[in-house]
């Protein structure tokens, strides 16, 4: 069986709901005793975690051992009850789970991006933003603990309607990949930080460990708090413009944001204090590598150094093919919008850009399409975990997709 058919062997992820009505450390407990034993063998990938970021073995220890007298919570009260209820249960020590929600974003390789629909039969004036989401990593015990999460308030005016809907690991109470009514959002890993002196280094990396001992808010959490509140009141949505204006001075890790409403879709090349807005209304994906824009808009942004320009040279193994990856995952899915584009319109290939740009402007994919571009290798490829493809207007997950380990097929 080839990598690619293998992935479209997968199955859609089993669906669970959590009530934010219960006490934050009951909530996850019914999740946690479903998935008991499967989260309890996943304590070994801490050290795995080590190892991919380079950490010889005969540190891990420790290790071990000083994470396991400092990684008592994470920045959020909420979020700290919510895996001590998870600990309850699987007897995982809070220290894994805490390791495990600020340091899980390390090393994904990721596709995400927004496309414009509109389906056979409905009306030109009302197409529609899906946002698409792969993730990839090479964990792959963690394949067998992706879910859907619906968020639900029961003691409120309608008990049933669902507030978000999160795609995730049992255990994590961040959020990567994630969609609400008018907002949805993912997160890819940043290889790349645009420090150039060794104090802005400094404060770069002096930044993850406040986030790692507590004393700062994760970029998941934040996330989280554009999808779901602990107020009984629902959270106002928040405006792209918003978020665009307000996210990127924020201090945070490097990462790239992507967020739609469903008529427009932002992507942010996110540093630690600044952030580079790329926005489009037709098409736009990142990965794992910085998309070189002319066109975008700066929000307080420090231009890389021609040594992080110069990625490939200074990351070695792992890394170097991560970012080969990256930029071979990105140049499948625009390619597919760009023929299609060219196609729809027939366009020649020597077409000028500002041609395609009006192409594009009159230009619609189908949910089909979406599902096939997503599924193709290479941007579906042997270590891909899960996919997923959210409406932004609606705030609906219309297709999940859970990927098993291709060794496990063999």
């Amino acid at each position: 069986m080839s990598t690619q058919e293998s992935h479209l062997a997968g199955h859609a992820a089993p669906v669970f709901t959590i009530d934010l009505s219960q006490k934050p450390r009951d909530r996850y407990k019914a999740l946690a005793t479903a998935y008991r034993h499967k989260v309890h063998g996943l304590v070994g990938l801490f050290n795995n975690l080590l190892g991919d970021i380079g950490i010889p073995v005969k540190y891990h220890s420790s290790i071990n051992l000083i994470a396991r007298l400092l990684l008592r919570r994470v920045h959020s009260s909420v979020e700290t009850a919510e895996l001590r209820g998870v600990a309850d249960v699987t007897d995982v020590s809070i220290y894994l789970l805490v390791a495990f929600n600020v340091i899980l974003d390390l090393l994904m390789g990721c596709t995400s991006g927004a496309v414009k629909t509109l389906e056979p039969g409905h009306s030109t004036t009302s197409p529609t933003m899906l946002h698409f989401r792969n993730l990839d990593w090479t964990m792959d015990p963690l394949r067998s603990v992706v879910v859907q999460l619906n968020f639900v308030r029961t003691k409120s005016a309608d008990p049933t309607h669902v507030l978000a809907r999160s795609l995730t690991y049992v255990g994590y109470v961040g959020m990567l990949t994630a969609v609400r009514p008018h907002l949805s959002m993912s997160l890819n890993f940043r290889a790349l930080h645009n420090a150039t002196t060794r104090t802005d280094h400094f404060k770069f990396y002096f930044n993850h460990l406040l986030v790692l001992l507590g004393l700062r808010q994760s970029m998941s959490s934040i996330l989280r708090s554009y999808m779901i509140s602990e107020d009984r009141r629902e959270l106002q949505v928040k405006s792209l413009a918003t978020i665009a204006e307000q996210l990127p001075h924020r201090r945070t890790t490097a990462a790239y944001l992507i967020f739609s409403d469903g008529g427009s879709t932002i992507v942010l090349e996110k540093d630690y204090k600044s952030a580079r807005v790329r926005q489009s209304n037709n098409f736009i994906a990142a990965t794992n590598h910085d998309v070189e824009d002319h066109g975008s808009k700066v929000v307080g942004f420090t231009p890389a150094s021609s040594a992080a320009n110069d990625a490939k040279s200074r990351f070695a193994g792992g890394m170097g093919e991560l970012l080969e990856d990256s930029e071979e995952r990105l140049e499948c899915m625009s390619s597919k919008w760009t023929s299609h584009v060219r196609k729809t319109n027939r366009l020649r290939k020597t077409a000028s850009r500002s041609s395609l740009s009006q192409a594009e402007a009159r230009t619609a994919s189908t949910f089909a399409q979406v599902v096939d571009w997503l599924s193709a290798y290479p941007t579906t490829n042997e270590e891909t975990h899960f996919g997923v493809i959210m409406d932004p207007s609606t705030g609906e997950m219309l297709w999940t997709r859970v990927y098993p380990d291709p060794e496990g097929l063999a």
